[in-house]
């Protein structure tokens, strides 16, 4: 391996490292702050915090660890060798995906079963059983991970024949499966997980309706999912596009919230489609696509080519080649996530307004957020260095001000 190679990779863990105890340092120092502001709140609110911020150390971690050690250790290499069918790239591919998506899995297993098991049952975030767990679990398996390997071979395949423009074809093919799963998810992944019923002719249900009649999308469906069996936290999402759209609450939601919070909670998620947000999404998923397999393309070639075929791997279209896209690919996921949560927290200020334009009502909307947020045990805020990086939402003290202060037209 190029001297350079090594000294990248190093530095690289290095900063890693310091990165993380920054945002460890500013976690604690909010947190003493926040309990002088906020003396009320339960002891158990930061002691999950504590937990979580362990757990988001080590997976951060070995996110890029774990691939790197596939390639320094040349287990790929090996996996591919093993599998390998000079007559069939499907079949190299597809055995090789099952083999290391498998090992990723067993790999990854006591740590998720610790952050999504344990910690959720030791601060009675959750109601669910063991059993439970692990049909998710392997259901996620199956969906996230399984079925790639049945495609894995087709970037590959890709890279063969157009070693130069591979990155911009597969991202042109990647636009339209995006957009593909947006409508085919309500309809296909979601029911896998849970049971959904419709609410559209309770009394709720007919006061959304109402709300969807104001916003004009009254082809909306309204449902409720069984999230109970899984959490005693509580949320809301409106999902598809054209004829798959639909409103879903969680019945968490439903049975802990008033009827006027669960509307103020609905017509925020009614904000993001009138917005516009899906399509947003879509079209800056695909200009980051375009951008991260570009990237891609330039650092894969450019470690490939410093690594002197340490990792048993020359080509780029080498099935065991897999282990470095992944590294390459949650490196650029993860230097992006400013600007991704930055553009994120703006829709949810825009979907903020419009719930407030919807209801005209301030106090649901605060109080439902407030409710959210101390079921679920989270903090007023973060660090600023956390919710630079990590934040999707503004912070509940955002929120509430913002809900307090908005002009009602």
């Amino acid at each position: 391996m190029n001297s350079k190679l090594k000294l990248a990779i190093i530095l690289f863990f290095l900063i890693l490292l310091f990165f993380i105890g920054i945002v460890l340092a500013s976690e604690y120092i909010n947190m003493n702050k926040i309990k002088t502001e906020y003396p009320d709140l339960p002891e158990d609110t930061y002691n999950f915090r504590k937990d979580s911020l362990r757990v988001w150390a080590i997976r951060l971690i070995l996110q890029f660890l774990i691939p790197l050690l596939f390639l320094i250790s040349r287990l790929s290499y090996r996996i591919r060798y093993f599998v390998e069918n000079n007559k069939s790239l499907f079949l190299t591919g597809l055995l090789y995906g099952v083999i290391f998506f498998t090992i990723m899995f067993l790999v990854n297993l006591p740590l998720d079963y610790y952050s999504s098991f344990y910690l959720k049952h030791k601060y009675g975030l959750s109601n669910q059983t063991l059993g439970r767990w692990i049909e998710v679990t392997l259901k996620s398996f199956v969906v996230n991970d399984l079925i790639i390997s049945l495609f894995i071979f087709f970037p590959f395949y890709l890279i063969y024949r157009s070693p130069r423009m591979w990155w911009l074809q597969l991202s042109f093919l990647a636009i339209p499966f995006i957009i593909f799963m947006v409508f085919i998810s309500p309809f296909v992944i979601d029911p896998i997980f849970n049971k959904y019923t419709s609410i559209e002719n309770e009394k709720l249900g007919r006061e959304i309706t109402e709300l969807l009649h104001k916003a004009d999308i009254q082809d909306a469906k309204i449902y409720k999912v069984d999230k109970s069996k899984d959490t005693k936290t509580m949320n809301a999402y409106m999902t598809g596009i054209f004829h798959s759209k639909r409103i879903v609450l969680w019945d968490t939601t439903i049975n802990n919230l008033e009827e006027r919070e669960v509307l103020s909670i609905t017509a925020h998620e009614i904000g993001h489609y009138v917005k516009g947000h899906i399509w947003k999404n879509i079209f800056l998923s695909s200009i980051g696509t375009i951008l991260l397999f570009f990237l891609i393309y330039i650092t894969s070639a450019w470690i490939l080519d410093l690594s002197n075929g340490v990792f048993g791997v020359r080509k780029l279209y080498d099935i065991a080649a897999v282990p470095l896209l992944i590294l390459v690919l949650n490196f650029y996921s993860f230097i992006s996530l400013p600007i991704t949560n930055y553009f994120s927290r703006e829709m949810e200020i825009e979907a903020d307004a419009y719930e407030i334009i919807l209801t005209e009502d301030r106090k649901s909307a605060a109080s439902a957020m407030e409710k959210l947020y101390k079921e679920s045990l989270g903090l007023p805020r973060p660090s600023n260095i956390f919710k630079i990086w990590y934040h999707t939402h503004p912070t509940l003290e955002e929120r509430v001000e913002f809900y307090k202060n908005y002009p009602i037209e």
